[in-house]
């Protein structure tokens, strides 16, 4: 439910031209729009203009750039499916700054509409962005907006299909994007996305067979938020890349072009030298028929480098503040249902650069397999010589009566991998007598305390109480818990021998067999 696909669409409409100069009148002329239409056509490609798609009109503020200008589309595939759209033509109004960049300026709404057949099911989706407001100066040089704010005053989304529907509202926006130019001619990139008030009503047929009894599934949010950040982002070379494709959508055409699309991709990479982005949900509510569960936020990141030969990336999620009403979760059970999660998965060492120029020098898309069997090889072989390893940082699991926290991490030199994990627990004796006491009423509760014990067992006490679990797996499959070694190294692997030559069965009526032996008579 974001604005950014519309802006990516802007941003490769919106490319300079040398052939087309201001007037120094902001009204645009019949002459102006021509001359824009056939620079884009250029650098687009027929397509958006021939189908109907995009128009370039005079204005009196500049050159009205609108998509969906036709309005309706089919496309219908072999297999018998099909879907009809129809969408709500959505302008821009452009117009040329004294500096040579573009001044962009749109309001309205986006409305889309399609029905969709695929295998003989059908299916009705509703699609409405209402109160679009947008501005922004866009530079051709960068193919990027320098500085674009909007907001957007409601999302809606209704979906229905044989097997259920989908209902869904996302409240006012607020959309900033910044691009910083480098000496370099690429750019710093930043967007701030943040949105409230998010419902959703599902109503799914639970059994298949029975289609009519529908189970409804309730979710809300608060506050909805993404930022991102790129350094070093080459927006000319992508979007350049990208404009490229589509003027050679055609099989024979890209075929055709090649050696330039290996160029192009060549000069995008590495895209950037880092990126960044968060995305997070405040006040998530799921009710259901079986019970309530909620999460007070909710946070997914990613962070890395671009296409190097030694790139460190991050995933990182947060969940804080979960609770869950269940009527099936025992009492004794919910002080150890958890409440906090984090973690971060860290790929560090990670080659993507020469698998990469691997597969640019040797892909052929004229061959049946474009990218041969020798390449394939050679791609995997690069993967085997460049291993990276595998990190977990800052993991907690918390619930009322205990703390978990773990470090650890995966190397890949061998051909089973090597690990190493320090969990480190508060609480636990707590939780233990807590299952200790329930175990009286509920047998679940007693297996449940005599699994804690057990680890309980196998760890280290520390002197401010917690306990501590060291745990290593080398490569020869051993393993060992706080020092102690707990399973020796796996058996080697002895290599079958070759099975003795089969001795020929007797001939019949002990006639001498190959070598001078007689054979036996028979029986």
């Amino acid at each position: 439910m974001r604005l950014r696909p519309a802006l990516a669409a802007a941003a490769l409409l919106l490319t300079s031209t040398a052939a087309f100069a201001a007037d120094g009148d902001k009204a645009g002329t019949a002459l102006g729009a021509a001359t824009l239409r056939a620079a884009l056509k250029d650098y687009l490609g027929t397509l958006p203009f021939d189908s109907g798609f995009a128009t370039i009109e005079p204005d009196p503020q500049g050159y009205r750039i609108t998509l969906g200008a036709n309005g309706s589309f089919t496309s219908e595939l072999p297999d018998g499916s099909s879907v009809k759209a129809n969408l709500t033509p959505y302008s821009w109004v452009v117009s040329q700054r004294d500096d040579g960049n573009w001044q962009v300026d749109a309001s309205g709404a986006i409305a889309v509409s399609y029905d969709a057949v695929v295998a003989g099911q059908q299916t009705h989706v509703d699609y409405a962005i209402n109160g679009v407001t947008m501005s922004g100066v866009y530079a051709s040089e960068y193919r990027a907006f320098l500085d674009i704010g909007g907001s957007i005053d409601e999302v809606t989304v209704e979906q229905n299909q044989g097997t259920g529907n989908v209902s869904a509202t996302l409240g006012p926006q607020t959309i900033k994007a910044t691009a910083t130019p480098n000496p370099d001619g690429n750019v710093e990139y930043k967007s701030d996305q943040e949105a409230r008030s998010f419902t959703e009503t599902l109503r799914i047929a639970a059994d298949p067979a029975q289609p009519d009894k529908l189970v409804e599934v309730e979710i809300s949010a608060g506050t909805y938020t993404v930022a991102m950040t790129a350094s070093d982002f080459r927006s000319r070379q992508i979007a350049d890349l990208f404009a490229f494709l589509l003027r050679n959508a055609d099989k024979d055409k890209i075929r055709a072009a090649q050696a330039e699309l290996k160029q192009r991709l060549g000069e995008a990479m590495p895209l950037w030298s880092g990126i960044g982005g968060k995305t997070g949900i405040d006040g998530i509510k799921v009710k259901t028929a079986y019970g309530t569960s909620e999460i007070g936020r909710f946070v997914i990141g990613l962070t890395g480098d671009g296409i190097v030969t030694d790139g460190t990336y991050r995933y990182s999620l947060e969940l804080g503040g979960m609770s869950f009403d269940f009527p099936q979760i025992p009492e004794w059970a919910r002080p150890l249902v958890p409440t906090d999660l984090t973690m971060d998965a860290v790929g560090a060492g990670v080659d993507l650069d020469t698998p990469l120029r691997i597969l640019l020098a040797n892909l052929d898309l004229s061959a049946d397999k474009p990218v041969s069997d020798a390449a394939s090889q050679e791609i995997l072989a690069s993967f085997e010589q460049h291993r990276p390893t595998l990190k977990f940082e800052n993991v907690r699991l918390a619930a009322r009566d205990y703390d978990l926290k773990v470090d650890g991490s995966m190397t890949f030199e061998s051909d089973k991998p090597e690990t190493r994990f320090d969990i480190v627990a508060t609480g636990l004796d707590k939780a233990l007598k807590s299952l200790q006491d329930a175990g009286a009423k509920d047998q679940n509760a007693l297996q449940g305390f005599a699994f804690g014990s057990m680890a309980k067992g196998f760890g280290k006490q520390l002197s401010d109480g917690r306990t501590e679990w060291l745990i290593e797996t080398a490569a020869d499959g051993s393993v060992k818990i706080n020092g102690v070694t707990i399973k020796g190294p796996d058996a080697p692997t002895v290599a079958p021998e070759a099975a003795p030559d089969a001795i020929p069965a007797p001939a019949p009526g002990g006639e001498t067999m190959p070598g001078g032996e007689t054979g036996s008579q028979p029986l």
